[in-house]
């Protein structure tokens, strides 16, 4: 497939997401190879009460999202750090174009996997659970999906709540 399918693909999150009227969501710019000195850490900003998420999305035709080419250091370094404040959540959403898989994996599960060795996300890994994710429910279409955000947030959140309690009372937040 040498489409490039991955604008298309930040549409239909844009468009799935728009459709709830207290969810708030932010399009960044993406300026090509930084123009304007310009390095947005992802996609989209979205807040819906009580969390922050920042989303950056990646469509990808086979089985892996390589780290070194598949994610900016700006993005990935941004999204670390947005992460680490009580109350925010930070990932990549992946639709794993040949699987038919969407699903968000937080950017605390791909630290660990790099941090464990591993060049890339694997779609085996979300296959086998190997890492946390979220899958973004959709119905597929002729070609692309139209998701679910309302379901999709509310996974996540309920994830996010109990990840922020623990952090919380652990004492590393």
């Amino acid at each position: 497939m040498g489409v490039s399918r991955g604008k298309d693909f930040e549409d239909e999150m844009k468009k799935a997401f728009s459709k709830h009227s207290d969810i708030s969501l932010d399009r960044f710019p993406d300026p090509m190879a930084g123009y304007a000195g310009i390095r947005n850490i992802c996609d989209f900003g979205v807040y819906r009460y009580p969390f922050q998420y920042y989303f950056e999305c990646k469509a990808f035709s086979g089985n892996t999202l390589n780290f070194s080419s598949g994610i900016t250091k700006d993005q990935w370094d941004g999204m670390v750090e947005k992460s680490q404040i009580p109350g925010v959540i930070a990932g990549v959403i992946i639709w794993f174009i040949d699987h038919d898989i969407t699903a968000l994996v937080p950017i605390q599960e791909l630290v660990q996997l790099r941090n464990n060795g591993a060049k890339s996300l694997n779609v085996k890994d979300i296959k086998e659970s190997k890492v946390k994710y979220f899958t973004v429910p959709g119905r597929k279409k002729r070609i692309f999906f139209e998701y679910d955000a309302d379901s999709f947030i509310k996974s996540v959140k309920k994830w996010a709540t109990d990840y922020w309690m623990e952090v919380m009372v652990s004492g590393k937040g």
